[in-house]
């Protein structure tokens, strides 16, 4: 593996991530239930996609 993908893994090969989770199926479980409630939330707003911007706009959003 080339240094610069080195530099964003962990030692065991997990992503360094902002949560400090270092096991790969801890941190798979939490960015289901983060991404699962930010998408909860938008589906609960009730927004209405109008134009292919609105999925850009809820892509950066989850």
């Amino acid at each position: 593996m080339s240094d610069w993908i080195q530099e964003t893994l962990y030692a065991n090969g997990t992503l360094i991530n902002k949560l400090g989770i270092r096991d790969a199926q801890d941190l798979a479980k939490k960015e289901f239930e983060i991404t699962a409630q930010r998408e909860l939330f938008l589906l609960n707003q009730g927004i209405k996609i109008k134009d292919i911007s609105a999925f850009a706009k809820i892509n950066s959003s989850i």
